[in-house]
């Protein structure tokens, strides 16, 4: 794995001190040539540290006065996770929620899709073979997942060609994976707040949910593993990496303990891991199926986040289950689009997939610190948000917002957001939303946060006036 560049490592250091609150808003940094001798660099990686740290958002510059910290962590206190125990709730029948772009889709501004490369790839596959439009592999063309393989090694992942399966996209390894370990009315653990498009999934597959409380290392593990003692559940549905849509991930070690539980109840994990490799701190985490040893993790992912969701193409490792779920996927579709299989295993196999991330997270740390600094400069008081290390959303909570009605405004005025109800069963996330940060900021963008947040600040000023009313008593 290639050595991590010496400005960058220098910013590491700095980014902890700032988020840590050790130099104060406003307040200036050490000088070019203070900062060369202090940390024994030459003055083009002391100049190369601090230009990284401007462009994601956490110092400024002034021609004439140097550096200064822009980022103020008071604005931005950590969320506190809701405790509560657990219990099966069954899902309403009610139809998947309408794709909104905008801030309530999490998908990438098309202007960061290596549109270029991509094109490349897919011109030369289709000049390669006349066999092209044939039939294909229904469990993937070969060297589309030969070229996975040896991508996922790179990030110290070893998941062999034959394990792997190609799906139509991330969520549709999910349902199949779903289809093949639960039937109508079985409980699925999951973790609270959840994903919204894994609970209309489990909707309307008539299956129940059991929501395991969230915390910032991970899950409340004492009361999922009492659920798989008791075999209430039938399978557990866990994001491990940037999870949607508090953008958390889970301890290494609650990885472990995960796959080892899974084991030795027999009850298996289907991991939703699409967010894995948008990590913007260059090292991608490690998914729970790196420590399953005997076949009960069933992951999934796709290119819809990373690269390219138009393309609809995601994988599978079934593990144990990898017969009976590649007889589904025979069954149902015959496969997947093979051209485009094949440009993609040209476009990983030359490089420029691998290439292509380290940039593209490199431009999403920026944009998600850009979008916390904007945002909670304007929101209203007491504002609190996940500052994520990876993927692409942002959980804020609100206080005193109705954001069902916030989110009904901003429809109003074209502007998608999603409020907390949707990511839950129950009623603990009334004051949350979730915006994606995928968009890049600009004119058009920036007017639409400016909107959103004076939206939310005259909706909790309106609650404000209506508890005063009905308390006499003066909110200050």
């Amino acid at each position: 794995m290639a050595k991590q560049a010496k400005y960058k490592t220098l910013a590491g250091q700095f980014i902890t001190a700032i988020e840590a609150g050790e130099y104060q808003f406003h307040k200036p940094l050490p000088s070019l040539r203070q900062l060369s001798a202090l940390y024994q660099v030459s003055i083009t990686t002391a100049l190369a540290c601090y230009r990284y740290l401007e462009s994601l958002g956490y110092i400024t510059a002034d021609p004439k006065r140097g550096f200064f910290c822009c980022f103020n962590p008071k604005n931005t206190p950590d969320i506190e996770y809701a405790q509560f125990n657990a219990r099966v709730c069954a899902l309403p029948k009610t139809p998947p929620r309408r794709l909104r772009t905008g801030f309530a889709t999490a998908q990438l501004d098309p202007t960061l899709i290596d549109s270029q490369q991509l094109r490349a790839s897919l011109a030369r596959t289709m000049r390669s073979e006349h066999t092209l439009f044939n039939y294909g592999d229904p469990l993937g063309e070969h060297v589309f997942r030969q070229a996975l393989s040896e991508h996922l090694k790179t990030q110290g992942f070893s998941i062999h060609t034959q394990e792997l399966v190609i799906t139509q996209g991330c969520l549709d390894g999910v349902k199949t994976a779903l289809e093949l370990t639960t039937k109508e009315q079985d409980v699925v653990a999951v973790p609270s707040p959840c994903y919204t498009g894994l609970l209309d999934m489990l909707s309307v597959m008539g299956r129940q949910v059991l929501e395991i409380p969230s915390h910032r290392d991970g899950i409340d593990l004492v009361q999922l593993e009492h659920a798989m003692a008791r075999h209430q559940v039938a399978a557990c549905l866990i994001s491990a990496n940037f999870q949607n849509p508090t953008g958390h991930s889970l301890s290494t070690q609650q990885k472990a303990s995960l796959a080892n539980m899974a084991s030795n109840y027999q009850i298996p994990i289907i991991e939703d891991d699409v967010y894995r490799e948008l990590c913007h701190t260059g090292t991608t985490p490690l998914p729970i199926k790196h420590f399953d040893a005997d076949g009960w993790v069933i992951w999934c992912s796709s290119i819809s986040k990373t690269l390219a969701p138009g393309l609809r193409l995601g994988w599978c490792a079934p593990g144990r289950f990898h017969q009976a779920y590649s007889d589904l996927i025979r069954i149902r579709s015959l496969g997947c689009n093979r051209p485009l299989q094949l440009a993609l295993a040209d476009y990983i196999s030359r490089g420029h997939y691998a290439r292509y991330l380290k940039k593209l997270n490199s431009k999403l740390a920026s944009q998600c610190n850009q979008y916390i600094q904007l945002l909670t400069r304007l929101l209203p008081d007491k504002v609190k948000v996940n500052r994520p290390h990876g993927g692409l959303v942002l959980w804020f909570e609100l206080p005193g917002v109705d954001t069902k009605q916030l989110q009904k405004q901003l429809t109003e005025e074209r502007i998608y957001i999603l409020c907390g109800d949707a990511f839950s069963t129950t009623s603990l996330y009334q004051n949350y939303i979730r915006l994606n940060f995928g968009q890049c900021i600009r004119t058009e963008i920036e007017a639409q946060l400016t909107k959103l947040a004076h939206t939310a600040s005259r909706l909790q000023r309106k609650k404000s006036v209506n508890n005063e009313a009905k308390t006499g008593t003066k909110i200050v």
